[in-house]
């Protein structure tokens, strides 16, 4: 999404089209965890994250458009949020630090991704050995999400994917109104 449509993110009806409360509950994140909020636009799932894991936790916004960073630091200092570490990202790379995180978080922007592969070399050499990357993904395979085609993925895409690029599907939480959430680990070699 185009910084200029960022209203559209933090919508007042997105958590009851999304379930988006209900979503970050099945992260079951913790205080001192570092995660990723992989295309944070302007924070909407960043700050309620970065107030999960306190203090002692730590989130990495990745955003690749620089309009969207400056939305989510006003939206933070707003809130007094100050344990998130904003990144511009590449279209290849997130530029993650290295075995970073616990968690990367990638709601409905994979699929938006133009180097998939690189992304997702990026994003698991930044994962700690027993970390996940958690996809939301709108359904391809329900005709009434309101969403167009080319926004949207099927669970066997995205596992297809996911695991010819070095991950193994861990869990799956199917009671998102519109959406898939599907949980990878690293496979292992």
């Amino acid at each position: 999404m185009h910084w200029q449509g960022a209203g559209w993110l933090i919508r007042h009806k997105r958590d009851r089209e999304e379930a988006t409360l209900r979503m970050r509950e099945e992260l079951k994140l913790k205080p001192g965890m570092a995660v990723c909020d992989m295309g944070s636009g302007n924070g909407y799932h960043t700050l309620p994250m970065a107030e999960a894991v306190g203090k002692d936790g730590k989130v990495y916004a990745v955003e690749v458009q620089p309009e969207m960073i400056e939305m989510l630091k006003k939206r933070a200092e707003a809130k007094g949020i100050t344990n998130i570490v904003s990144i511009i990202g590449e279209m290849h790379d997130p530029m993650l630090p290295e075995a970073s995180c616990d968690l990367v978080l990638l709601v409905d922007v994979y699929h938006e991704f133009s180097h998939p592969e690189q992304m997702l070399s990026g994003i698991r050499k930044a994962l700690k050995p027993d970390g996940v990357v958690v996809l939301v993904e709108f359904r391809a395979e329900d005709d009434s999400v309101p969403i167009k085609p080319e926004h949207k993925m099927t669970k066997a895409q995205i596992n297809k994917e996911l695991v010819s690029n070095g991950f193994k599907l861990v869990r799956e939480f199917d009671e998102l109104p519109w959406q898939h959430m599907m949980f990878f680990g690293l496979a292992k070699e």
